[in-house]
């Protein structure tokens, strides 16, 4: 599930993020909280204090003890919204951004430039456009722009998918999701996003482990043709 902070951003659950910290995840994945790190720098604050916690836990089980009170004080540092916020792992004043446009964060910046891959969208019907960006096994990294006020197909998904939103938002029942949060859903929920109509594309950065489980036979049909 996805777990909104005191902040006011979507993020996945710590479970999560500890595995992110310590170097797991798949490659897609990855790649979406690396780039969610770099357009959120609550979320940077909060990664580089598990880092912290995380290597002091490695001292740790060398034998030096640690204070009763230890995770609550980290805790708290991490909650607390006056406090000073880490800088992000990606500058948005990555020199070659100025080169794309502005919702690009700066890792995506250099996945673009290193694969050589242009911003060149692929219309696949109904609204939307896709631009694929890595695979591995059943695993797809792409871009997806949705035009405002779209009322996504009602479906579900094979294994894990998470969206992080790069430019406009969208609605699921009463949830929002805007820039800078990550939806997270798994085969478990059926859902229908509504695309936010405030005059801007959606545009989102997916990982889908298994792709998208359209509940509309037709679509089940199309969904070789539309690559989601």
């Amino acid at each position: 599930m996805n777990t909104k902070t005191d902040s006011q951003y979507y993020t996945v659950d710590d479970d999560w993020l500890a595995s992110y910290c310590a170097g797991g995840l798949s490659a897609a994945k990855r790649f979406v909280l690396n780039c969610q790190v770099a357009i959120n720098p609550h979320l940077s604050k909060r990664v580089e204090t598990l880092e912290t916690v995380g290597g002091v836990l490695l001292e740790s089980a060398k034998g030096e003890p640690l204070s009763d009170n230890f995770m609550s004080r980290i805790f708290t540092q991490i909650d607390t919204p006056n406090a000073p916020l880490a800088e992000a792992t990606y500058s948005n004043e990555h020199s070659s951004k100025s080169q794309l446009d502005g919702w690009v964060p700066a890792p995506l910046v250099d996945f673009l430039k290193r694969e050589n891959t242009p911003l060149k969208w692929k219309n696949i019907g109904f609204g939307v456009a896709r631009i694929p960006l890595l695979q591995e096994g059943r695993e797809k990294l792409y871009l997806l722009k949705s035009k405002p006020g779209l009322k996504m197909p009602l479906h579900s998904h094979y294994g894990e998918e998470w969206a992080l939103i790069l430019q406009g938002g969208y609605h699921v029942g009463t949830e929002g999701y805007t820039r800078g949060d990550v939806h997270r859903e798994d085969e478990s929920c059926t859902h229908r996003p509504i695309i936010d109509d405030h005059g801007e594309p959606c545009i989102t950065l997916v990982a889908s482990e298994g792709g998208v489980k359209f509940s509309n036979p037709t679509l089940k049909l199309m969904k070789p043709i539309l690559g989601i």
